[in-house]
């Protein structure tokens, strides 16, 4: 299977953007088969939050962009984002590492079947 994960990374490297104040988000396509993954894109969004406050519809906006993918992950999200991501059936984490570490973790673990992360995402 095929799942689609996004990274709140400023580099592509590392996660290193909190999910609100992120400008960029990389795209991750992982074979839960062959445990391999690529990364397939990046994808531009406006930060949700300014100065500590946020706006839902904003929060909206950015799940709009990463509709295909079935986890986001950053290297920190706040309590009422959280809420939001997984009250729209995305699997949310914080993880404050590289991204291949993150997916190595994510392959180690198989969150996917843990998480029962979204079919509509899978290949």
């Amino acid at each position: 299977m095929i799942f689609k994960i996004a990274f709140a990374s400023s580099d592509g490297a590392k996660v290193d953007s909190h999910f609100g104040a992120a400008d960029r988000f990389y795209i991750a396509s992982l074979n839960t088969e062959t445990e391999d993954y690529e990364i397939t894109g990046s994808i531009e969004a406006r930060p949700a939050c300014s100065g500590g406050s946020h706006e839902v519809s904003k929060f909206e906006t950015v799940l709009e962009q990463l509709s295909d993918v079935s986890a986001i992950v950053a290297q920190r999200v706040g309590p009422g984002a959280r809420k939001f991501i997984e009250e729209k059936g995305k699997a949310v984490y914080q993880i404050p590492l590289d991204i291949e570490q993150a997916i190595c973790l994510f392959l180690e673990e198989k969150q996917w079947e843990v998480d029962k992360w979204l079919s509509h995402t899978k290949n």
